[in-house]
């Protein structure tokens, strides 16, 4: 991770290849952000996280499945889940999502 405070990140920037794996975009003591370019068709199995996440999306659309309902996202939407809250995405077309966790 190279981020600067104080500098643009391109979140669109995603590279080449057919599998971009996640990026860590911001490293701090309260909070990570984090970068999933998901293909058309990639799903995320349900898992949880320890502590509070927001999920956005910036690019494509996403079915986002938590607290018994299935949530279509698309750029410039974002939710909050508390922590421990199980849940799942499936991306339905090539997808850039924003995933920010307190630490």
């Amino acid at each position: 991770m190279d981020q600067l405070p104080g500098k643009l990140i391109d979140l669109n920037d995603v590279g080449s290849g057919d599998d971009p794996k996640p990026k860590l975009l911001i490293k701090t003591g309260p909070m990570n952000v984090m970068r999933l370019v998901l293909s058309a068709g990639k799903s995320i199995a349900e898992h949880k996280a320890a502590k509070e996440i927001t999920v956005q999306c910036v690019a494509g659309a996403v079915e986002f499945t938590t607290m018994g309902e299935t949530l279509r996202m698309t750029p410039g939407t974002m939710l909050f889940l508390p922590p421990g809250e199980l849940h799942s995405l499936m991306a339905t077309e090539d997808s850039v999502v924003l995933v920010t966790k307190a630490n």
